[in-house]
């Protein structure tokens, strides 16, 4: 069994457009211990049997593509002729802003990688390679706190002190929202200079530090989907949150708490009011380590 674990953009800033039609970004991106889980076997044909919560959503956003055009590429890449049968359990949320489908692509690649002399090692071909199937798939490789620039294949490390208790809750009002629609709606305007990079995290002022980046991409997808500003406002009202913003192109929404207990307790106070009925709520913590 492999674990995908949810990616959390805690900061998105767009640098500038490329030649490519891509933007050229600046992204803070944690992990979460909220994961899709990969069951894989050997087999003479291939096939990718879906499952979890987020089952029908997937499915009638078009399956299994991004993991059958992984198994494609990886076969071709690595040389290797056997095939698969994928049993995926769909935890995390579809066209959310929290890279499942990125993170589903980064365990074929590792499943892969194990398969080859090389093992588990991420080398600067690998990154080449599986920025060709997602731009988060990179950053969805290394599965721990690290800064992602360029489009994406551009890859910074963070420290991070396995000792901060973090708590997180996600909030999503259960509509899907398109990262091209996001970025297409989106006005780019003349580059600020931006605050000092934090490469280590010792305290929580020095993640209160990277959450002062924002999200560029926010008034695009409350455009699209005005839900995000009532979600917004939740945390804005609670004086437990530290801090809070939009992950990725939306539509999900996170808090950042001083404890995995006060975010469970924010999470359960939240379940309790109107507003809430129709959302999806989630809390956990940030995941410290590469799985």
């Amino acid at each position: 069994m492999i674990l995908s674990p949810a990616k959390l953009n805690i900061s998105l800033n767009v640098n500038s457009l490329l030649g490519n039609g891509y933007h050229s970004i600046s992204s803070y991106v944690f992990f979460l211990d909220l994961f899709d889980k990969l069951y894989i076997e050997k087999s003479s044909f291939n096939s990718v049997i879906i499952s979890g919560l987020f089952k029908d959503d997937l499915i009638n956003n078009g399956g299994d593509t991004i993991i059958n055009k992984s198994i494609y590429f990886c076969k071709n890449h690595y040389k290797i002729d056997h095939n698969l049968i994928i049993r995926l359990e769909k935890n995390i949320p579809v066209s959310a802003g929290l890279g499942g489908g990125s993170a589903n692509s980064a365990s074929v690649i590792r499943y892969f990688l194990s398969e080859t002399k090389s093992g588990n090692i991420i080398t600067n071909e690998t990154i080449q390679f599986s920025a060709s199937l997602g731009s988060d798939v990179p950053a969805c490789l290394y599965s721990k706190p690290l800064l992602m620039e360029g489009s994406g294949e551009k890859i910074t490390l963070i420290e991070f002190n396995d000792k901060l208790d973090i708590g997180v809750v996600l909030i999503n009002p259960k509509i899907q929202l398109s990262t091209k629609k996001v970025f297409n709606n989106f006005n780019l305007k003349k580059p600020i200079r931006r605050k000092k990079t934090v490469l280590n995290v010792k305290n929580i002022s020095d993640l209160c530090s990277i959450l002062k980046f924002g999200n560029d991409l926010v008034e695009s997808a409350i455009e699209i989907v005005p839900e995000i500003l009532n979600i917004l406002n939740l945390f804005k009202e609670n004086n437990t949150c530290l801090s809070y913003g939009m992950s990725g192109s939306g539509a999900t929404c996170y808090g950042i708490f001083r404890s995995k207990k006060e975010a469970s307790d924010f999470k359960k106070s939240i379940g309790k009011t109107k507003e809430a009925k129709n959302y999806w709520v989630w809390s956990g913590g940030l995941l410290k380590k590469e799985i």
